[in-house]
């Protein structure tokens, strides 16, 4: 006798269902993992600054780490860079956070209880090379008070130079502006310098970096 055909329809389509629902749970699956695995959103990181190659990001929330500041490279799970250590013994801060497809550009700060001083580090991300380190760029003697050397700007290009402003006086005040800018095989170079030149005005286009002065927009070629 042949069974009615009503229960295989049933039949079949509880099958179909059945495999169709364990095939959207196991990509699913397969989706979370591969974020888990990236390594760029742990847990309570905050981003700090992102492009379409690097997401920098801080365990803390801050750029100021006890638990330190890292930069992520998108494209390659498991790529990760500390650049600051979490528990260093002096308090230090990165700022100025700058970024160029996987070159990554920032300045990294020590101080003590009245003197400070500033670095200037260039990273790519990709290989984990240090390509550029820049000691003293900015730098505080007697809580400014003697004198001081503040990098208000700071850009890079894809090829790892950079340019950045400095803001520099004493007792506390203002009486200048240096413009600089460096490459990976030599060493810092005086581009201008001047009390009308204004922080905040660097640009880089291409290679060619800018800024203004007194009204003016000036500009040089970055190696």
């Amino acid at each position: 006798m042949t069974p009615p055909l009503g229960g295989a329809v049933k039949r079949g389509f509880v099958l179909a269902a059945g495999v169709a629902i364990a095939a959207l749970i196991a990509c699913a699956g397969a989706a979370s993992g591969s974020g888990q695995r990236s390594g760029c959103r742990p847990p309570h990181a905050h981003t700090v600054a992102k492009d379409r190659d690097v997401r920098v990001y801080s365990l803390t929330g801050k750029t100021t780490t006890r638990g330190g500041t890292y930069a992520c490279l998108l494209r390659r799970r498991g790529t990760i860079v500390t650049l600051t250590k979490p528990g260093r013994r002096r308090p230090a801060s990165i700022d100025h956070i700058t970024l160029a497809g996987v070159i990554i550009a920032y300045t990294d700060s020590t101080h003590g209880v009245d003197t400070g001083s500033t670095d200037i580090v260039v990273i790519d991300v990709a290989s984990g090379r240090t390509l550029l380190t820049v000691p003293g760029a900015g730098s505080f003697i007697d809580a400014c008070f003697i004198g001081f050397h503040e990098v208000t700007d700071l850009v890079v290009s894809y090829r790892g130079s950079v340019a950045w402003l400095v803001r520099k006086g004493a007792r506390c005040k203002t009486t200048t502006f240096e413009v600089y800018s460096a490459q990976a095989s030599g060493a810092p170079t005086l581009l201008e310098e001047g009390p009308a030149i204004v922080p905040g005005s660097l640009r880089l286009s291409d290679r060619t970096v800018s800024w203004e002065n007194a009204g003016q927009r000036k500009s040089a070629r970055l190696p």
